[in-house]
């Protein structure tokens, strides 16, 4: 294996899920991978927020002060793992926005062979959590990536009591945003994030253009 460069996509609003992103981040680490945590572009109006809150202001500065993510930030790296709040059961519009910006790449046939893997964040327990990640996976597999979950092997996954899933990292937070991010969700994300650079460590890249595949005769 060699060491492998992951690139982190988070877009957060009270923090929560950019503690999943570090997390996430700080597990890539952890297996000698280089790492590039960037955010998605600053969507305003948000209306599903109070921005007059303390810790949604605190969050937001944190948050902006990550680097803009890019194409580049996807090109470069082996392992992509990318993440946002639950809206209804899908992911959010600014990382949707992102995901549609970076269509170059997928008729590049760039990221084929990358491995994917992705993390959300809801209010409540049946919130769409697992919804939102497995549409944050589609798109995955839309560009010919390997998909990275978190095998049951992981003993907080067998314990968690609010977030995790075989299918990425989630954290339940409460719908006021009260009970924050445990230990066993930011263990959980430490462990996708290992698991992707690992995995991304061993993987031999296949990029090959989807625009010259479509005119071959």
């Amino acid at each position: 294996m060699t060491a492998s460069r992951v690139t982190v996509v988070v877009d957060s609003r009270y923090g929560s899920t950019l503690a999943l992103a570090r997390a996430v981040a700080s597990g890539a680490l952890s297996e000698g991978a280089e790492v590039r945590l960037c955010r998605v572009a600053i969507d305003e109006p948000e209306f599903s927020v109070d921005s007059e809150r303390a810790d949604f202001i605190a969050a937001q500065a944190e948050f902006r002060a990550l680097p803009r993510a890019t194409a580049d930030d996807l090109d470069w790296a082996k392992g992509i793992v990318w993440g946002s709040p639950t809206r209804y059961g899908l992911m959010s519009t600014p990382l949707r926005a992102f995901i549609d910006e970076v269509a170059p790449l997928w008729r590049q046939g760039a990221l084929i062979g990358k491995v994917g893997a992705a993390f959300t964040s809801t209010g409540g327990m049946h919130s769409g959590n697992e919804m939102t990640l497995l549409s944050l996976l589609l798109p995955f597999m839309q560009h010919g990536m390997v998909l990275a979950g978190v095998p049951h092997s992981v003993p907080e996954l067998v314990r968690t009591e609010k977030g995790g899933s075989p299918y990425g990292a989630t954290t339940v937070t409460g719908f006021d945003g009260n009970r924050g991010v445990d230990e066993n969700e930011l263990a959980i994300a430490r462990a996708l994030g290992a698991r992707v650079a690992r995995l991304s460590g061993w993987v031999t890249l296949e990029p090959s253009s989807v625009e010259l595949a479509a005119y071959a005769t």
